[in-house]
């Protein structure tokens, strides 16, 4: 009876491992480009383990990026037409998606450009209507207000109007006479001023 129940080993109960066959369609088709066909082989051979990305390179006389990039844009193509509910048919122009995006981009564009010349011209125009001058004023601080008296008189408050108005006059008069002063000070002697 022991010898009717023979112990199977792992390696008797695997599959037999069989070089897979390239595709008909590939082989076939005549319409289909032969570089493009090559490259197909050449990416399909490599990701299947069949050949090292080494000899695959060396034997089609191309660098490791470009190798790389095929492979990225051929995976990219099957995802695109693997994906369930998208179209059947080959696209052959460009991505409708990739064209809406780039016409929303152009008009973005416009108005930034619109918006630009805007900004620009009134700049321009502020330039020309503000002339260029001093930042900052001549007169410093605040101006002294004036003592006010005791008295409450209607009289007295036309009155205080007139002089505040007269000695607000005066210390513009004042710092006028101060400034022309001390330029005239700052001036060599026997000079004018210009």
């Amino acid at each position: 009876m022991v010898n009717s129940m023979q112990e199977t080993t792992p390696s008797d109960s695997r599959r037999r491992r069989r070089p897979r066959p390239t595709p008909t369609f590939l082989l076939e088709q005549p319409d289909h480009d032969a570089i493009a066909k090559r490259r197909v082989l050449m990416i399909l051979r490599v990701l299947s383990g069949e050949t090292p990305v080494t000899d695959a390179i060396e034997g089609s006389d191309i660098s490791r990026q470009a190798y790389y990039q095929l492979e990225e844009r051929a995976l990219r193509a099957m995802m695109r037409a693997l994906t369930p509910g998208v179209d059947a048919t080959v696209v052959t122009g460009p991505d409708p998606a990739m064209i809406r995006r780039i016409a929303e981009l152009e008009v973005r564009t416009k108005q930034l450009e619109q918006e630009k010349r805007r900004a620009e011209r009134m700049l321009y125009l502020t330039r020309k209507v503000v002339p260029a001058g001093p930042m900052k004023s001549t007169l410093r601080g605040r101006p002294k207000k004036a003592s006010r008296s005791t008295s409450s008189g209607a009289g007295d408050s036309r009155a205080r109007v007139a002089e505040n108005s007269t000695s607000a006059t005066n210390r513009v008069d004042d710092r006028a006479t101060d400034s022309t002063r001390r330029r005239s000070a700052d001036e060599p002697h026997g000079g004018t001023a210009s």
